[in-house]
């Protein structure tokens, strides 16, 4: 489970790194400082991609891959 101290880019797999919804300006932010700028009264669309990505990147990557992950 992803920490809110946590850096983006140490939390989204290198595969994920090549979706279209991962942004690498994002990357060095804290998945707290995305969270906040997602929820925000006017979204950033970015950041709730990148939110996104965060929170079901073990999802992902068990479709990518095929099969699940332990």
């Amino acid at each position: 489970m992803a920490t809110d101290e946590q850096i983006a880019d140490e939390l989204i797999s290198a595969s994920l790194k090549r979706s279209k919804s991962y942004h690498r300006d994002y990357g060095k932010k804290t998945y707290g400082e995305i969270k906040r700028l997602a929820r925000h009264k006017l979204p950033d669309r970015k950041a709730r991609q990148m939110k996104k990505l965060i929170e079901q990147s073990r999802r992902l990557d068990e479709k990518e891959s095929g099969r699940p992950k332990r």
